[in-house]
């Protein structure tokens, strides 16, 4: 940790997909099981209109210790 990664050495952890925000919101959640650096990327290659405002809200919230280490043993 602490040592910078070109993306290809990244593990991507949830699938880069087309979301149809232009008609609803999304909205979802992800668990990170493991300790680390976790890079959120928003890719616009699918759009047609070029300027857009993304609005984005990440929340981290702990979990207990068992919990952890059930994940741990998957």
């Amino acid at each position: 940790m602490g040592e910078r990664q070109q993306a290809g050495e990244m593990v991507e952890v949830l699938l880069l997909r087309c979301y149809k925000a232009h008609v609803a919101p999304e909205d979802g959640s992800l668990a990170c099981p493991k300790a680390g650096v976790y890079v959120l990327r928003f890719d616009d290659i699918y759009s047609l209109v070029p300027s857009k405002h993304i609005t984005s809200t990440v929340e981290m919230l702990l979990t207990d210790q068992p919990f952890v280490e059930k994940m741990e043993r998957f």
